[in-house]
């Protein structure tokens, strides 16, 4: 595939959030960056606070050949949140610098020919805290991101997802589609779950759609397997790719 760029389209961030946390969020972010780049739709990946081990910095890392300090901003070895982090150690977590931190790489990869596209990873839930007065919400409202909701497919799921959703309508927030992590031994409610949440969600203008995810392992964050499961995943991934991304490109010629 070659996608030719219009410097007026593709200037989106896209912030990749859970109905939880441990949902898959970083394999899924992951894969889908290095979808994209394989294609010619060059993206930037961050996932700018971490905590409890750098794995999923790493494997971000190696998605798009990005180093570590171009993915993750804030780290701590102890696996809580920012915020958490802030309450136990009396130290302030730089929300703001962040964000002047994720505009800089935006605009950083804008000027090497990307259009500044550049999917951000949150940690845990939507709401999830990461400094005094600031949770995921408002950092995808600081960087005006729409949202990319990911879940596992399990029964319950409807009722996070229909939350998250509420939750971002209520604070002007925009979503994208939602993406369901299918599971290793699914259950009696995954087979419906994503028309559930179709026919039960608020009406979101520019919606894309429900996708499912499979299934690729307990070690699909192994870094040297991203070739092998982006082909895996290559239908869903290209299924989110025409309907999500393609709407932001022009002239899209597959070879």
């Amino acid at each position: 595939m070659i996608v030719e760029r219009d410097s007026n389209l593709a200037k989106e961030v896209l912030l990749v959030t859970g109905s939880d946390t441990g949902v898959g969020k970083t394999v899924f972010t992951g894969l889908l960056g290095r979808y994209l780049n394989d294609n010619g739709v060059v993206s930037r990946l961050a996932k700018p606070f971490c905590s409890g081990g750098r794995g999923d910095v790493d494997f971000l890392a190696r998605c798009c050949a990005l180093s570590a300090s171009e993915v993750n901003y804030w780290y701590d070895d102890e696996p809580v949140s920012p915020m958490a982090w802030e309450l136990r150690t009396g130290k302030k977590v730089d929300f703001e610098g962040c964000v002047k931190w994720l505009i800089k790489e935006k605009g950083r990869g804008k000027k090497e020919g990307n259009d500044g596209m550049i999917l951000v990873e949150g940690v845990g839930g939507f709401l999830a805290p990461l400094a005094k007065g600031e949770t995921v919400a408002s950092l995808s409202q600081a960087l005006g991101a729409k949202l990319i909701v990911v879940a596992s497919n399990q029964v319950g799921v409807v009722n996070h997802v229909l939350l998250t959703l509420e939750a971002s309508m209520a604070r002007g927030v925009s979503v994208a589609c939602v993406v369901l992590i299918e599971q290793e031994n699914p259950d009696s409610s995954s087979v419906g779950n994503a028309e559930l949440i179709r026919m039960n969600m608020p009406s979101i203008n520019c919606f894309k759609g429900v996708f499912n995810f499979p299934w690729l392992g307990k070690g699909a964050d192994d870094p040297d397997l991203i070739p092998i499961n982006v082909k895996k995943a290559d239908s869903v991934l290209e299924e989110i790719f025409d309907e999500v991304f393609k709407p932001y490109f022009i002239n899209v010629l597959r070879n």
